[in-house]
């Protein structure tokens, strides 16, 4: 029967979520968790939700209450560092993004995260080795790959900000002359990836 009344309130829970009914979705993902409280999961998905609504402390609350059911889950301690992050406390978000690298090594959204971090908290080096490690996993990572390049031109390698400037312009050329703009070098030429 709980098997059956969880089936039933995640169906409730898709559909609403379709409909752009993000609370209602996190609702109904919670009550499916009532009938399977084993599965951490579907709070990091009532999590998730919550947090499309803009509800980031009941997210932030159900991705911690997730964690203690199982703290192995790679998804909740990325979440848990991102929600972390919005509120600007960044020790607290490098150790949700690494909880997360440790379960899932190749979690490129966690190594960006963790780059983001550690750029506000002005420890370079380690973030320039952040976004490297990104880009490699993910290598059409516009972003990846934007934050590399400002980060390179910060710390006035211009030599890899071309080349990382070259192979972001290779896949998103707009937000490349955009970084051009941004940064003055090889601004207004007409093709500087040639």
């Amino acid at each position: 029967m709980n098997a059956l009344s969880a089936w039933y309130n995640k169906q409730i829970a898709i559909w609403a979520a379709i409909f752009g009914r993000q609370e209602i979705a996190a609702e109904f993902w919670v009550r499916a968790h009532g009938f399977q409280p084993e599965k951490a999961g579907l709070l990091v998905t009532a999590a998730n939700h919550l947090a499309l609504a803009h509800k980031n402390a009941e997210a932030e609350a159900l991705l911690r209450r997730s964690l203690l059911i199982d703290d192995t889950q790679a998804a909740a301690w990325f979440n848990l560092g991102f929600l972390v992050q919005k509120r600007d406390e960044h020790e607290e978000a490098l150790n949700a993004f690494d909880k997360a690298i440790r379960f899932h090594p190749s979690l490129d959204r966690a190594h960006y995260g963790r780059a983001l971090s550690l750029m506000a908290l002005g420890r370079n080096e380690e973030a320039r080795a952040a976004l490297q490690r990104t880009v490699e996993l993910q290598p059409m990572s516009p972003y990846g790959f934007y934050h590399l390049a400002v980060l390179q031109f910060k710390m006035g390698d211009e030599k890899a900000y071309r080349k990382t400037t070259r192979k972001l312009g290779s896949f998103e050329p707009k937000l490349a002359v955009q970084l051009q703009r941004e940064t003055g070098i090889d601004a207004g030429v007409k093709d500087p990836f040639l």
